[in-house]
């Protein structure tokens, strides 16, 4: 009877709203802070295929993960911020890393995201420059609303940006070209120029290619494609340097290896 009435006590203490009685419950957000979300990032990150192809094992063992991710947790902490970092958008990118990493091969949009935090993990950070102010990165903006360094003329400021159709005008301050093009003296948006070509500054360049030489100057390639040091030094936007080496060439793709320094954080 006593443990009849001692159950029938706490309904009704649940149903007069006292403390404790609720089953909702509120789980942390496991992106809260770099470290939570860094440790996410190296989870989706050390996918099988990559643990494989990066130890060069025969099979999985949670040694080799663990390693994977200890490695590329300290990577990811390198790629933000001492400051600013908010994980209202953590989800998006660490899909797209989980989605970029699954085959162990790393096309040029992939390394864009993984090693350099593009779009989407470019959207993490909410930077001390409001609308208009002039910035360097997109981290100097508050991206957190959609607000990105456009650049133009070599000089950036923060918008939220608008694609613009190749051709079309470019003139507002939030119009932005698509890769390959940039918003040229008659404010429309026009071809990167290729190797040869003349040209008044860099970011009429295509990637990979500087603005230079006198009296007249012209893109020209600011190093080998088989002598690169860093993504942007390639028209390809990816450098494949080997492990031990501190050059290497220009690739379209990487496919993980032992023998591919971009394993050297993810083993």
């Amino acid at each position: 009877m006593m443990g009849q009435g001692l159950k029938f006590s706490l309904v009704v203490l649940c149903l007069l709203g006292a403390g404790g009685c609720s089953s909702t419950t509120t789980e942390a957000d496991p992106n809260a802070n770099v470290n939570g979300f860094c440790e996410n990032w190296a989870k989706a990150a050390c996918s099988p295929n990559v643990v494989l192809a990066c130890s060069g094992a025969d099979k999985i063992d949670a040694t080799l993960t663990d390693a994977c991710v200890s490695s590329q947790q300290a990577f990811c902490k390198g790629l933000l911020p001492a400051k600013g970092y908010s994980s209202e958008n953590a989800s998006q990118c660490l899909s797209a890393v989980k989605t970029a990493y699954s085959d162990a091969r790393l096309s040029a949009l992939d390394i864009a995201t993984v090693r350099h935090r593009g779009d989407p993990c470019n959207h993490l950070i909410k930077g001390t420059q409001g609308k208009g102010d002039s910035c360097l990165s997109d981290d100097d903006c508050d991206t957190l609303r959609n607000y990105l360094c456009v650049v133009k003329s070599g000089e950036g400021s923060c918008q939220i940006p608008t694609l613009v159709e190749n051709g079309d005008p470019c003139s507002a301050p939030g119009d932005a070209c698509n890769p390959g093009y940039y918003c040229g003296v008659d404010e429309a948006c026009v071809k990167s120029k290729d190797v040869g070509k003349p040209c008044a500054a860099d970011f009429e360049c295509a990637t990979g290619l500087a603005c230079t030489g006198d009296p007249t100057p012209k893109c020209t390639a600011r190093v080998s494609a088989e002598n690169c040091m860093k993504d942007d030094d390639c028209t390809t936007n990816v450098c494949d340097i080997p492990v031990n080496s501190s050059t290497g060439r220009c690739v379209s793709s990487i496919t993980l290896s032992t023998s591919t320094s971009v394993c050297e954080d993810l083993q």
